[in-house]
């Protein structure tokens, strides 16, 4: 049996009382969150985690919205991929969270899987992951004594290990509104063209004022434990023109800041070969979107 028992929520509090309760057994029950489930069924049923109790958060309608507050784009952790592609919203303000779900898995895993439990399972390969940290995204975590708030640069602490603790929800992520004079991309390569984990793949966030780029962000996963973000690379590129060599220099920055590991998917340096020129495409593609974003 891959589970204990399943219980179906319908408010945040109901899913938190569940997680309360497993922490006050005295055998300390396991119990694990499920939503769309596309990773956590495949673990259970490898044999990979264990479960006593899965708590079903997916029809809890606070946790299925997209909606913006204060200049903020606020996702619900139950959000699907499907979702975020259709989101007008999400089109306009984050554009690449749509071109990232797009190329996660097949149909049926964009209507199934979410941005909450893309965050919980933690794998340096989760796709909308260096996105949420090129957008500088706030993961917010619920339990019963209230909300607490965590920077996608201190959420991830190794691979499938976060910050949640025990007795928490991830219920939102949120993060500033693209203004219009950014533009942002992602880049992904996997073993095929669709429906294939990714080997490299990169956010970057343009920002370009007077024809000068006033702020950058880059962010790669699947080349190190968690997400990283190359601090060097954005440095040196604010208060650039943009240029196809200050994207190949920024590129080779982004390079040269990997020490990624080898495994099925690719070795080591197969993936410090093809890192440059995804940063330096993302780049472009960023930039020329920022272009396109300031004349419309």
């Amino acid at each position: 049996m891959l589970y204990g028992s399943y219980h179906k929520t319908e408010t945040i509090e109901e899913a938190l009382g569940h997680l309360a309760g497993a922490i006050g057994s005295e055998r300390g029950k396991q119990v694990r969150l499920i939503a769309g489930g596309t990773d956590l069924m495949v673990q259970l049923r490898e044999r990979l985690t264990e479960a006593d109790a899965l708590v079903d958060v997916s029809s809890i309608p606070a946790l299925k919205k997209i909606w913006v507050e204060s200049k903020r784009l606020h996702i619900g952790a139950a959000v699907t991929y499907s979702e975020l592609i259709a989101s007008e919203l999400v089109n306009q303000h984050a554009y690449l969270l749509a071109e990232t779900s797009r190329l996660i898995g097949g149909k049926q895993i964009q209507h199934m899987g979410t941005v909450g439990g893309n965050l919980g399972n933690a794998s340096p390969a989760g796709d909308t992951l260096p996105c949420l940290s090129a957008l500088e995204a706030e993961v917010t975590l619920t339990s019963l004594d209230g909300d607490r708030h965590v920077a996608m640069s201190d959420f991830m602490l190794g691979v499938r290990k976060t910050a949640v603790k025990p007795h928490e929800l991830i219920t939102k992520v949120s993060f500033n509104m693209l203004p219009q004079h950014a533009g942002s991309a992602f880049t992904k390569l996997g073993l095929r063209h669709s429906q294939a984990i990714s080997v490299v793949d990169v956010a970057t966030v343009l920002f370009i004022n007077d024809g000068r780029i006033s702020d950058a962000r880059v962010a790669l996963g699947s080349v190190a434990p968690t997400i990283v973000r190359v601090t060097a690379a954005e440095k040196m590129l604010r208060g650039e023109a943009p240029s196809d060599e200050l994207f190949s220099r920024a590129a080779e920055i982004s390079r040269k800041s990997l020490t990624p590991i080898s495994d099925v998917r690719g070795s080591a340096a197969y993936r410090l070969y093809v890192a440059k020129p995804m940063v330096k495409l993302a780049l472009e593609t960023a930039c020329e979107r920022a272009n396109t974003n300031k004349a419309d």
